[in-house]
């Protein structure tokens, strides 16, 4: 019900009603009733409620649109923002994938709000615990700091950011730091910024958070990229899809390019790592 999506959403923004209650210019009672599912907010008022946490009226009344699960509503929102892309891409291992990730293309306020959001739910939802998010290449710079917005905005968790071992807080050896990154495949460049970070600051990343796993084995044994590196570093890898999921996504017509399904297919098994 909406008083109980309110209360959650309250108290994890850590506010009080009163506080709340200024906000939206009603008072203090009215938001008690709301929470208490006495009486419900005027629909005018929704647009404004909703707004205030970041959300949509739809996350507001608990409606999934279409049904969608979380993983395809990300699927659908990369698709839709020309950041999941069907062709023919060199990546950055040599190996020429029918699939890309673009998340460097995001530009709008509501592209980098929304991925933001979807990061900060993978990180809540993966129980990360962490009160620093770094990136070390400039095409996760937009993305680590919508996160840090996000978790802050939704969450009530405020988190230092670093980019690029230049802009905002240096880490230090208190810091429970998670990488933020678009997606991995043969798991260089990931081993490169768990490297930097190593050199720079003498601290290992507890978690690295990405959008899209690969699944692919990494270039030196069957085992994939993200088995490695959690076995090598002790860190932990989540994801909030995998190649599977887009296989899922394409067959389902969920996203357009249901042509490229085989190309997908045929490379998913060629690189598949264990």
């Amino acid at each position: 019900m909406i008083g109980d999506k309110l209360k959650s959403l309250r108290k994890n923004k850590n506010i009080t009603q009163d506080e709340l209650s200024r906000f939206l210019s009603v008072s203090p009672q009215a938001v008690s009733k709301w929470e208490r599912n006495l009486s419900t907010p005027d629909i005018s008022a929704l647009p404004v409620i909703a707004g205030y946490f970041g959300i949509t009226i739809d996350e507001l009344l608990s409606y999934k649109p279409d049904s969608l699960t979380y993983k395809e509503r990300f699927i659908r929102f990369m698709s839709d923002n020309g950041a999941l892309k069907f062709g023919s891409y060199t990546l950055s291992s040599g190996r020429v994938s029918p699939y890309e990730i673009h998340t460097e293309k995001f530009s709008d306020g509501s592209q980098l709000a929304k991925i933001g959001e979807f990061y900060a739910e993978c990180i809540r939802d993966s129980n990360v615990r962490t009160n620093f998010l770094y990136a070390n290449t400039y095409k996760e710079s937009h993305i680590v700091t919508a996160a840090a917005m996000a978790m802050f905005q939704k969450y009530g968790i405020d988190v230092k950011v670093c980019i690029e071992n230049r802009s905002g807080s240096l880490p230090t050896a208190g810091d429970s730091v998670t990488i933020i990154k678009d997606t991995t495949a043969s798991g260089k460049t990931l081993r490169w910024m768990i490297e930097s970070l190593k050199d720079n600051y003498g601290i290992v990343p507890t978690d690295v958070v990405i959008a899209v796993d690969r699944c692919e084995k990494d270039e030196t044994s069957p085992f994939t990229a993200k088995h490695r590196i959690e076995k090598d570093y002790g860190v932990r890898v989540h994801s909030i899809i995998d190649v599977d999921d887009i296989v899922h996504a394409l067959k389902n017509k969920i996203i357009p390019g249901a042509d490229f399904l085989p190309d997908i297919e045929e490379y998913r098994e060629k690189y598949k790592g264990l």
